[in-house]
């Protein structure tokens, strides 16, 4: 049979999908039902524990092991539950089926803590005791408002699974037999269907190599039908249609061959005649969509379309710059020009579009580069010449003032230090210059040699950085110094945005996806708006603190570079007044081969 593969398809699919819903459906109403039954019996359990509270409490005051335990056994054999006398400490005075004397302590029952503090205990588990999973309900036995003990009534779930394995059962055979029925009838409709899409399927392989003479033949008058006469009419006028739709594409493949440029043209009448795949790409409107329309209908622009109407009015060539706001912010450098007729009258404009957004990213990250670094340079040069004055006019003859201006401007001149140390190890990251000293590093070795550095600090404000590192971790294929660069960074903003007697924690994890490691603390957090924009560079969530803790804003642009330059990738999460925790991975050795 020809069709064969098709039909199997359709009546596979089919009977997967019966037996799907049967099970989910039957898994559902099981687990309902046995959750009904589980509800039916609290009420129960409650009512029982109730009275023989009434009944055991005063023997409770009276402390009488013999008496409780023979009144536990009596009231268990009338109610045909089990009863269970427990005091305060946790020890059994009581229980229906097994000898008291012989129980361990049952403060560690989740029912039996619940009912001590004043609460309804309960509990569905296995009964170590009884080799069953049980049921239990405990309440407290309060006199005076004092609880005395606790009173617990439980009974065995087997008679509830017995229930559910009985109703699975008559589902597994319900399934049975619709699977069976449906076998026959799904069978008939996926041949019926497939034999049809099989012949068009074998006419769409002629089309292909240009054969339109073979129609579909069907009498059925459903959606297949439908599809196999619109497949009639769709060969008949491909064929009508193909010569004419072949010459187009020539001639337009001729202009367009090779352009990575928009190029859109447009007619006197306004209307798009052409219209490339890269434009497709900067317009976000495809090339069918765009065709034979009017340029404003196309592209919504305050600019570009007076633009089209200047050229074909005055046939003189014109230059802008424009920004697209298509799928995000870009900016297009357009050239259009008049194609004129014999006559010199202009018929149709073409226009050309450039993208030189990099271009202008480039220009503007150098500015705020520039305007950053002279900011940041500005503030300490500033401070050290006013204090350098201050020393020349006289301040110098005073010891105790010149001792601290000359500490400020030793803080301002560390400062500087620091900041041009950074901005030169940026620099040969993200050049790309810098040799990377790969080799397989322990990170575990790496982590303990960070936290020693910043112990004394921590110490000092009474914060405790936790450890939670595996004693045997897969060794990452690194440059261990700029690994214990990320590792510095992260630990010293970690202790200074802490308060005092925070909790800082280092965690890994051996992941499939490499190393994963982890540094959370409980400090001042990171609002959400400022989240994303954390690791560029001079980037500063709250400006002043952080020049006073002496940051220079340049710390987790670094840590991002170097992550990225090992092949991992870094994150950052937080919640303002909670704290916040930097992931990064990193990839094993193994990963290399």
């Amino acid at each position: 049979m020809p069709n064969l593969k098709i039909v199997w398809k359709l009546f596979l699919t089919q009977t997967s999908l019966i037996i799907i819903s049967l099970l989910t459906i039957g898994l559902y109403s099981g687990i309902s039902l046995k959750g009904h039954y589980l509800e039916q019996l609290a009420p129960q359990l409650t009512t029982n524990a109730v009275l023989i509270r009434e009944i055991v409490g005063k023997q409770l005051i009276k402390g009488k092991r013999d008496t409780i335990d023979f009144l536990t056994k009596k009231l268990g054999s009338e109610i045909h539950m089990r009863v269970t006398i427990v005091d305060t400490a946790g020890t059994v005075l009581g229980d229906s089926e097994k000898d008291p004397l012989k129980m361990g302590n049952r403060l560690d029952r989740p029912e039996i803590r619940e009912a001590l503090r004043g609460k309804v205990g309960k509990s569905i588990r296995y009964s170590e005791t009884l080799k069953t999973e049980m049921m239990y309900l405990a309440l407290p036995v309060e006199i005076k408002d004092r609880i005395i003990g606790v009173v617990r009534v439980s009974l065995p779930l087997s008679e509830v699974e017995k229930k559910g394995g009985h109703i699975y059962e008559v589902i597994v055979w319900g399934a049975i037999i619709a699977v069976l029925i449906s076998l026959g009838i799904g069978f008939m409709v996926a041949r019926r269907m497939g034999k049809t899409l099989t012949q068009m399927t074998q006419a769409a392989r002629k089309m292909v190599r240009g054969d339109f003479s073979e129609l579909i033949r069907t009498d059925s008058k459903d959606e297949i039908g439908d599809l196999a006469r619109s497949f009639n009419a769709m060969s008949i006028e491909l064929q009508n249609k193909i010569e004419t739709l072949t010459k187009e594409i020539d001639e337009k493949q001729a202009i367009l061959s090779g352009m990575i440029e928009g190029v859109i043209a447009i007619d006197r009448n306004q209307r798009i005649i052409l219209f490339n795949s890269a434009s497709e790409g900067m317009f976000d409107v495809s090339s069918n969509r765009a065709l034979g329309r009017f340029h404003w209908e196309v592209i919504r622009h305050s600019r570009l379309n007076p633009l089209f109407q200047e050229v074909l009015e005055a046939g003189v060539p014109k230059m802008e710059e424009i920004i697209l706001r298509y799928g995000g912010e870009r900016i297009l450098r357009v050239q259009a020009a008049a194609i004129p007729t014999k006559e010199g009258n202009p018929w149709a404009v073409v226009a050309v579009f450039h993208d030189i957004t990099q271009i202008r990213n480039l220009e503007k990250i150098r500015k705020e580069f520039v305007a950053n670094v002279s900011h940041e340079l500005r503030t300490p040069l500033t401070s050290i010449k006013g204090f350098v004055e201050t020393l020349r006019n006289g301040a110098v003859n005073d010891p105790e003032k010149s001792l601290g201006f000359l500490e400020i401007i030793e803080k301002h001149t560390e400062r500087l230090n620091r900041l041009i140390t950074d901005l030169l190890n940026l620099s040969q990251i993200e050049s790309g210059k810098i040799e990377m000293n790969l080799k397989p590093v322990n990170l575990v070795d790496v982590t303990f040699r960070v936290i020693s550095n910043f112990k004394e600090i921590a110490d000092r404000k009474g914060q405790k950085i936790k450890v939670n590192i595996p004693p045997v971790l897969p060794h990452v294929l690194a440059d261990e110094e700029r690994i214990e660069t990320v590792m510095e960074n992260l630990l010293d903003n970690a202790v200074k945005y802490t308060p005092n007697n925070g909790d800082i924690a280092v965690s890994a994890l051996d992941k499939d996806s490499g190393i994963q490691i982890e540094v959370a603390d409980t400090g001042i957090g990171i609002p959400p708006n400022d989240l994303p924009r954390i690791f560029e560079r001079f980037y500063r969530v709250d400006k002043a603190r952080s020049r006073e803790l002496g940051g220079t804003g340049l710390g987790l642009s670094i840590v991002k570079h170097i992550i990225e330059t090992h092949g991992g990738n870094v994150r950052a999460e937080s919640e303002v007044g909670k704290g916040s925790r930097f992931i990064f991975n990193l990839p094993k050795v193994s990963d290399f081969g």
